[in-house]
């Protein structure tokens, strides 16, 4: 399923949310006054991790935040935390997949280990010698 996107009235009132009556537009997250600079509406909550989809969203589903300041940090993480909900769904359901093995070609074999001469073994000695002098 897609993410939802907030309706236009929805969007509205977030907005109005933010917006200070002397500073302007601030942003929900860290409160910087954004003046110009490029702000989004993000979920709350990842809407990847919302179960009930069918819910309408609402302005408490969303808050202005700053791109540079919240949105890219929240964004990051919010990434990390779907994937991690994603693997132990699927490992809940039974379809996760197993870690492989990494196939690659064997190391070559350096000149200096192919002209190394194998040691000559020494003969064994005994572990317990008699002793003759008594």
């Amino acid at each position: 399923m897609s993410r939802r996107e907030f309706t236009k009235t929805v969007y509205a009132q977030i907005v109005k949310r933010a917006l200070h009556p002397k500073h302007g537009i601030c942003c929900e997250g860290c409160g910087l006054v954004l003046g110009a600079k490029p702000y989004h509406i993000d979920h709350t909550i990842p809407d990847a991790l919302q179960v009930d989809k069918s819910r309408k969203l609402t302005a408490e589903d969303g808050k202005l935040l700053g791109v540079e300041c919240c949105h890219a940090p929240k964004t990051k993480v919010d990434v990390a935390v779907i994937a991690e909900a994603k693997r132990r769904e699927a490992k809940f359901l039974g379809f996760a997949r197993k870690a492989a093995p990494i196939k690659s070609a064997p190391f070559p074999q350096s000149e200096k280990a192919a002209k190394r001469v194998p040691k000559p073994e020494l003969p064994r000695r005994s572990l317990y010698q008699e002793n003759n002098n008594g």
